[in-house]
């Protein structure tokens, strides 16, 4: 039987990397980002880290993010952000404006007449 989720956001999985601080100006652990919502994330990494404790994360498409340590086991744990960020920025690159829309090359043989 399948245990009920009882968060509220919903999360993307995912596979990327980001940087990590314990300390706001300490040096960064390079984690993995498992999950992320618009209220926090999963990561895995080397740091050890206590519940409770305020982390900053450098999120791809966004920036340093302050969070509190919600949970931790074994290399993972769990951040909620002190502020909600919209997370499919951090999932899909933004669009560059300037940025000329060329076809792409693999999709020319596959066009319907």
């Amino acid at each position: 039987m399948r245990e009920q989720d009882n968060r509220r956001h919903e999360r993307d999985s995912l596979f990327l990397v980001a940087d990590l601080r314990v300390e706001r100006d300490g040096a960064p652990y390079s984690v993995k980002l498992r999950n992320v919502s618009d209220a926090g994330i999963m990561a895995e990494g080397p740091m050890r880290l206590t519940r409770g404790g305020t982390v900053w994360i450098d999120l791809p498409n966004i920036g340093e993010v302050a969070g509190t340590v919600a949970w931790t086991a074994g290399n993972r744990c769990g951040i909620a952000f002190d502020q909600e960020i919209d997370a499919s920025e951090v999932r899909f690159p933004l669009a560059d404006e300037d940025a000329p829309i060329e076809p792409r090359a693999d999709l020319e043989n596959h066009r319907r007449d």
